[in-house]
This record gives structure tokens, C-alpha cells and sequence, in this order.
């Protein structure tokens, strides 16, 4: 696999590039007024791999639904810390056990850690928008979005300082996303995602420009 596709392959998110949030003072900081929740937005997609579940949808009360909104926002918000430290990231936070998401997540945690490969704070935004939000049953749902990812991913070098970093992924993407989530001790956690279409510089979700 050549060098270039290796480092866009790694670049695509897992949850990655879901959140609303923005670089200030050095810290990803979420930006709750750039997060969108609709209800239009639909797709069609096969996700590579679910729970089993037993029905297609519920009439969720209103506050099972926010709890999901909720969740969601927070693994998306922690993944992009996990980014900026990954060896500071506790993958059991956002993924859900003996899942896709938990396997991947913790081999991506690990070999960016080894590599010392980082986000670059303030080098980008990371933006989401949350399409829909579908109750399956009660210990599964799925989340639609469209997101817009354009912070650089940075090998550390040697020393602390960003003088010696060297680029590993700067690619400029937005992507048409599927989460499957399960409940896990009360807490809406990643089970699995699927991309249904990724665009390199365009941002195909129509974010306002800053």
C-alpha cells in the first residue's frame, strides 16, 4: 500500500471528525452552536457491522433521545482529545466492549502513541453535523451525520517542541457518516460506524464559513 493512501486510510475518522469543536488556548473546546440536530438527512447504507437487534425502531421518549444526542456529542468531543494525547486516551470511554469500534480504536490509540503521531492543535476544525437519531431498541440506536475534518495529524519528533514535528496527514475530507451505538452501564457508546461518502477538500455538509 503506498505511503500516501496508508496515511489517508488512518486519517478517516473513528469517531473522527463527528464533533462540533474548535482549538482555543491549545484545548479542543466543543462548539455547541456549530451542532445541528435534524431530522431530515436520511441515506441508505449497509453497515459492515451491527449488534443484533430484534426491531428496526421504537417510539423513544424525548429524554432517551437526548441522552443519545448527549452521548454521542461527549465520545466525539473526547475522541478529538484522544487525538491531541493519544497515549492520555482511555478507549473504554467512547466504545463500546468487545466491539469493531473498541478493536479499532485501541490499535489506532497505540500506534499513534509508539509513532508519537499527534493532532496539531489549532491546525484545523473538526465539525459535525447530526443528521438523525434512531432508537433501535433499548440497548441499540443509530446515528446519521456529516462532518468536516481538516486538523493535521503531526509526527511529534523527538522533543516537546512543534519545531521538529513532521507532517503525517494534513488531508482536508468531509464524510457521510453511520454509527451503530449500544448501551453500556447506562452510557450510549460506539459499536460500530460505516462511511457512505468521503469528499478531499470540499465540504460536502455546507458548514457556514467562518
Amino acid at each position: 500500500m503506498p505511503l500516501r493512501k496508508l496515511k489517508i486510510y488512518l486519517f478517516i475518522p473513528v469517531l473522527f471528525g463527528l464533533c462540533s469543536c474548535v482549538t482555543q488556548g491549545g484545548v479542543l473546546q466543543l462548539d455547541t452552536g456549530k451542532l445541528v440536530l435534524s431530522p431530515t438527512g436520511e441515506m441508505s447504507m449497509v453497515m459492515d457491522s451491527v449488534p443484533s437487534i430484534t426491531n428496526t425502531s421504537i417510539d423513544a421518549p424525548l429524554d432517551m433521545v437526548e441522552q443519545l444526542r448527549k452521548d454521542f456529542t461527549a465520545n466525539d468531543l473526547y475522541y478529538h482529545q484522544c487525538m491531541v494525547a493519544p497515549k492520555k486516551c482511555d478507549v473504554t470511554r467512547i466504545s463500546a466492549p468487545n466491539s469493531p469500534q473498541r478493536a479499532d480504536l485501541t490499535r489506532r490509540v497505540h500506534d499513534f502513541s509508539v509513532a508519537n503521531i499527534h493532532a496539531r492543535t489549532g491546525s484545523g476544525v473538526a465539525l459535525i453535523r447530526i443528521d438523525s437519531l434512531t432508537i433501535i431498541d433499548a440497548g441499540n440506536a443509530m446515528v446519521k451525520t456529516c462532518s468536516y475534518n481538516s486538523i493535521v495529524m503531526v509526527d511529534g519528533g523527538a522533543t516537546e517542541s512543534a519545531d521538529d514535528d513532521i507532517i503525517f496527514n494534513d488531508a482536508v475530507a468531509s464524510y457521510l457518516s453511520a454509527w451503530m451505538l449500544t448501551l453500556d452501564n447506562g452510557v450510549w457508546k460506539i459499536y460500530s460506524w460505516t462511511t457512505s461518502m468521503t469528499k478531499f477538500n470540499v465540504d460536502q455538509c455546507g458548514f457556514p464559513k467562518s
